[in-house]
């Protein structure tokens, strides 16, 4: 067996420092690679209220009182301007390049609480968000927003902020709520960026039972959470109209993922989680459970909020 060290002190010094540069070299890239491949999300959302706390002297940031005062002037039945969508994509992609591709654009949804005498101050994640364009036009839910939209709905009195998260820690704040619709789930808003652009995901087509389906959401603070299924039904509600259209899928998700991404095997935005439905083996919640349906809403029905070019 060679003794590298026993060589190395035969070498002129110059040459030592070199190999030992090399050495550090790649010891810093496999270091680099890691903390790419191993994300501590604990750190992530950790620093969300420092991170607000810095945000705050970038950009203004309202109220959600305020937020929720814009939405209901909001004219029923608006739709959203958009004026550049990005193209969707063509070529089937690996499952790798789909996560590392689309996954800066998920969004983290978060509520900031001020404190009250019962309660410190807190920050909350409660659901996901897809950024749809690079200035900041987005999309999640209805339900997510339901507190803002209802008239009758009220905000408890500390809830003072409503933000979202990028994949890299950066806060923004939500401006303004630009179309909604409670039958198709889907509600579409613009954050505040300031000269900061996202990494938007491109809206894709209809997909038929039986084609793959990649999901990256954040269920119950298992922020960035992959799973793959396919498509069980496409269903309709015809009283509704387009807007009750519905696409069943296998890929896993939970509270937390509601407005998350649904991305074909093109990396292409194919629907959006909704709702889940536990079916038990007994009328009685919590026991025997047997499956669980995951309903989403297909994108025909986003592209009706949104004004054709």
């Amino acid at each position: 067996m060679v003794n590298l060290s026993h060589l190395l002190l035969k070498k002129k010094e110059g040459i030592v420092v070199l190999l030992f540069g090399f050495l550090s070299y790649f010891s810093g890239y496999a270091q680099a690679v890691d903390h790419d491949i191993y994300i501590d999300y604990n750190e992530l959302l950790g620093n969300v209220a420092k991170n607000l706390t810095a945000a705050q002297t970038k950009v203004p940031f309202g109220s959600s009182s305020r937020l929720k005062e814009q939405t209901l002037a909001l004219s029923k039945g608006a739709r959203a301007k958009i004026p550049l969508l990005p193209n969707p994509g063509k070529q089937i992609m690996k499952v790798e390049d789909i996560i590392k591709e689309r996954k800066d654009g998920v969004l983290m949804i978060y509520k900031y609480y001020k404190a009250t005498h019962r309660e410190p101050a807190k920050v909350q994640l409660y659901a996901t968000a897809t950024a749809l364009t690079e200035d900041g036009i987005c999309l999640s839910n209805w339900h997510v927003f339901m507190g803002i939209i209802q008239t009758e709905e009220e905000l408890p009195v500390n809830d003072s902020l409503t933000f979202v998260v990028t994949l890299k820690g950066d806060v923004y704040p939500i401006e303004r709520i630009l179309a909604y619709s409670k039958d198709a789930d889907a509600a579409i808003f613009k954050i505040n960026t300031g000269k900061d652009r996202l990494r938007s995901i491109p809206l894709g087509t209809t997909l038929q039972v039986g084609e793959t389906v990649h999901t990256l959401t954040n269920p119950d603070q298992y922020a960035y959470y992959y799973s793959r299924g396919v498509v069980a039904r496409n269903t309709a509600d015809h009283k509704i109209g387009p807007m009750g259209n519905r696409m069943e899928i296998t890929a896993d998700y939970a509270k937390g993922s509601s407005g998350g991404p649904i991305l074909d095997d093109r990396g292409n935005m194919a629907a959006m989680v909704s709702t889940t439905h536990s079916i038990y083996a007994r009328d009685q919640p919590q026991v025997n459970l047997q499956m669980v349906i995951k309903t989403t809403i297909p994108v025909t029905s986003i592209r009706n909020l949104i004004l054709p070019k």
